[in-house]
């Protein structure tokens, strides 16, 4: 799980751009939000963090906490439904296939393919509807 190899280092705040290294040392950079800023900037300053230190402890304390929020809101909560509801939803959201590929760090287009044929025929007829205006 890539966000368990999260450095401090690897967090440019300013930006708002994070280095992620994936499968076979492959690098990439994602960016977040303004809401995810904030929340990062209080857990950070909690954690009183160095340099190259990961800012999650291991990749259990990541699991632990969506298995107990999934219990909580009564939807299966972990780290792959989360990359695969963002990766359809960009999708649904006109997002370039590209685009996706690059942020969830596949090789190929393949695998983005896979979460793309999640979108249904109600999402390919506001598609074409808004060509045709």
């Amino acid at each position: 799980m890539e966000l368990a190899n999260i450095k401090l280092s690897d967090i440019n705040l300013g930006d708002r751009i994070i280095t992620v290294w994936g499968k076979g040392a492959k690098q990439r950079f994602v960016c977040y939000g303004t809401t995810t800023a904030t929340y990062m900037a209080e857990y950070l300053d909690e954690m009183e963090l160095k340099g190259h230190q990961a800012i999650i402890p291991n990749v259990w304390a990541i699991t632990n906490l969506l298995k107990e929020l999934g219990d909580k809101i009564g939807i299966k909560c972990n780290a792959h439904s989360f990359r695969r509801t963002f990766a359809t939803e960009s999708v649904r959201n006109d997002m370039n296939l590209f685009h996706v590929q690059s942020l969830l760090g596949h090789s190929s287009l393949t695998m983005t393919r896979i979460y793309a044929e999640q979108v249904n025929s109600e999402d390919a007829i506001k598609a074409y509807k808004a060509v045709v205006r």
